[in-house]
């Protein structure tokens, strides 16, 4: 006959991983997918899945929703570490994508179960129901039984008490996730954590493109010409004083000029990108590059997404010819040979070759195909045009996602260059100070000083007042913050508050607003705040200005000797004719 106490023991032992020593579960303890075991998996199992406990489906699911919930709370903290400042935003992006694929993981597992493909799920059931496997009607009792049974003989095991059941709760997951976390060894040190970009290797293959670094010289020796043959117009391009100049001023293109341009792909001749193997590699090697980049610092991103959205752009933009560069097929450039499939940069080159044995005899190749194969080598060409402008859309796009990166790099190489020896060194021992104190252990001084700096709970949207906390909502309604004063002068700004609505008329906002409308900042013009009234008050004032000014001409009266009053200048044009 069972004890009494039988309900009691099943309970406990079926407490999982928060209780005594029903803790390891079948399937538990083992790394997601695409993560080492040594960087921390998310168990402290030694078995495998078939092996530990494997009877417990029922606890496995259990166990699943738990580390679900778990790994939930985790990314809360995780979060509110990335709000602190405390760490890297960077390793905070891949702890939260550890956590995401973790959750993923205890999320299949789930599904497996519940789609009971083996049966155990079923079985389980069955089990707890008092039913046995051969159909035949059995006791609940014998079935709990043999579960107790199965259970010590589990913890019988040599390996598994060789150490305390670890507690595997949202602090645990926190932990790992940050353990887990390679990103100093993703950047090198000219990226700094994701903050700058790299691109010396690709800029080195950029400045390598022969016809591209031709090009460039050409132009430059061409805008030297003309500036000196201005001066002197009997040059000619071959002149040795045009040589001379040329290789004075010319200087090639550096790192941080071809930073700001790389996107100008448009700016590229066609004949320096069409059927060019090194143009294309080099237009690879950015999207790789940039793309990597966006995955290293935010790994959460939907890359695919992006991507896809990207080549959807485009083919609008392919099929309303708006393209920068692309409006035109290459087929149709007046130095593009269809026979030879080649696009030369002068008609000279062009010339020369259509001469040759090699363009004979392809036109002749070219002449025997039929109407729809010479179809094909034109829409070849089309494809190929294709390609390549879908390469550059694409760099392109990511250039405009990571603008800001690529501007700060911009900005550092700069100031770099700007810099002397004393400065950049004073510069770098106040970055290693800086990391020594992020490394430092926290008090609760400092605790307290972080509970400070947190934001304030300000829902109503208070002024600050100045100690940087909100003014009582009674000093707010007194002084009418919440009335909005707009004044069109300034730009349709606002101004909170009958003070500030005052104050304002005076400050160089509504001033440089009355330069610009080419009035006068005077006291007449206090409180008027339409561009309409500020325009007729002036003309007003200006019109009794004039009634009011004394005009010699007009107001000056003279009398003739027989005693006719009249205006100055009636009397002066009298006196000119000799009336008086």
């Amino acid at each position: 006959r069972p004890s009494r106490h039988a309900p009691r023991r099943a309970a406990h032992l079926g407490q999982g991983r928060g209780g005594c020593q029903g803790a390891t579960v079948g399937g538990e303890g083992w790394p997601i997918e695409g993560t080492d075991a040594s960087a921390g998996p998310l168990g402290a199992s030694s078995d495998p899945p078939s092996v530990a406990m494997s009877f417990s489906v029922l606890e496995s699911l259990r166990s699943a929703h738990e580390d679900t919930e778990n790994i939930e709370k985790a990314m809360s903290l995780v979060l509110m570490e990335k709000t602190k400042n405390s760490r890297n935003p960077v390793s905070v992006e891949h702890a939260l994508h550890y956590l995401v694929e973790a959750s993923r993981a205890k999320a299949r597992s789930a599904v497996d179960i519940y789609s009971d493909k083996d049966g155990m799920r079923s079985d389980d059931i069955n089990a707890l129901a008092g039913q046995r496997g051969d159909k035949k009607q059995g006791d609940v009792w014998t079935s709990f039984y043999d579960k107790v049974k199965d259970v010590k003989d589990y913890h019988r095991r040599p390996h598994v008490n060789t150490g305390l059941p670890e507690l595997q709760n949202a602090r645990w997951f926190f932990e790992r996730a940050f353990e887990a976390d390679k990103s100093d060894s993703l950047f090198s040190g000219e990226e700094e954590m994701g903050k700058r970009v790299d691109m010396h290797s690709i800029f080195a293959a950029f400045v390598n493109l022969k016809k591209i670094t031709a090009n460039r010289k050409s132009k430059a020796k061409e805008a030297c010409f003309a500036r000196l043959k201005k001066k002197d117009p009997s040059l000619t391009p071959d002149d040795p004083d045009v040589e001379e100049a040329f290789a004075k001023e010319y200087a090639e293109l550096d790192y941080i000029e071809w930073l700001k341009s790389f996107d100008q792909f448009h700016e590229v001749p066609r004949y320096c990108k069409y059927k060019e193997k090194l143009y294309t590699d080099y237009l690879d090697s950015i999207i790789a590059y940039l793309r990597g980049l966006l995955l290293r610092t935010q790994p959460m991103v939907g890359v695919e997404k992006l991507e896809t959205q990207f080549d959807k752009e485009f083919d609008e933009r392919w099929a309303d010819k708006s393209i920068p560069g692309w409006q035109d097929a290459t087929h149709k450039e007046k130095l593009f040979c269809l026979p030879s499939n080649k696009l030369f940069n002068n008609a000279a080159v062009i010339e020369s070759h259509k001469t040759g044995k090699l363009y004979k005899k392809k036109v002749q190749e070219v002449q025997k195909l039929s109407f729809e194969d010479q179809k094909k080598l034109i829409e070849a060409v089309e494809e190929e045009d294709r390609r390549v402008a879908r390469l550059e859309s694409r760099a392109a796009k990511w250039y405009d996602l990571l603008r800001d990166t690529i501007d700060e790099t911009v900005t550092h190489l700069q100031k770099k260059q700007s810099q002397t020896a004393e400065e950049m060194e004073a510069e770098k021992d106040l970055d290693s100070e800086e990391e020594d104190d992020d490394g430092a252990d926290v008090d609760g001084s400092d605790m307290e000083k972080d509970d400070e700096d947190r934001p304030i709970y300000n829902p109503l949207n208070l002024p600050l007042g100045w100690d940087g906390k909100p003014i009582p909502f009674w000093l707010y309604k007194l002084h009418g913050l919440g009335i909005e004063y707009k004044c069109e002068i300034c730009g349709n700004y606002s101004y909170w508050g009958r003070r500030a609505f005052e104050r304002h008329f005076s400050e160089w906002r509504h001033a440089f607003g009355m330069r610009c409308l080419k009035i006068p900042n005077t006291s007449h013009f206090k409180e008027i705040t339409k561009i309409e009234d500020a325009i007729t008050l002036y003309d007003k004032l200006k019109k009794d200005a004039e009634e009011q000014t004394f005009r010699p001409d007009q107001d000056v009266e003279c009398e003739d000797i027989q005693g006719n009053v009249m205006s100055q200048r009636a009397f002066e044009d009298l006196r000119r004719q000799g009336l008086v």
